[in-house]
């Protein structure tokens, strides 16, 4: 998938399909956000302080934090989780969705 696909003068339904995958990708997953001190991980605003921090990402399965961290790449950064919520930056743009269930072992 190239980046292209998520600009606003690419294929309106392939921007859609690009969204909702990305979107999917870090909103159904058990990666936690870490506040770091900066590096290679990607910046969004805090929702609880509306600070730049940057976000690391932690994760049991190494494969589910490298597909999370690829989809802060493209634009959609998970920035927090709690047990009540999760907050994802959007293109700059934060979303708040309502956590339903946490699947814990």
């Amino acid at each position: 998938m190239h980046k292209t696909m998520l600009h606003r003068n690419s294929n309106r339904d392939e921007r859609i399909a690009a969204h909702e995958f990305f979107l999917t990708l870090t909103a159904c997953s058990t990666v936690i956000p870490i506040l770091t001190d900066g590096g290679f991980y990607g910046c969004g605003i805090s929702e609880s302080n509306g600070y730049v921090e940057c976000i690391g990402y932690q994760s049991e399965s190494q494969d589910e934090q490298t597909l999370v961290f690829a989809a802060s790449a493209y634009g959609h950064t998970l920035l927090e989780l709690t047990s009540g919520h999760i907050v994802i930056d959007i293109n700059d743009e934060k979303l708040r969705l309502d956590v339903l269930n946490m699947h814990t072992n």
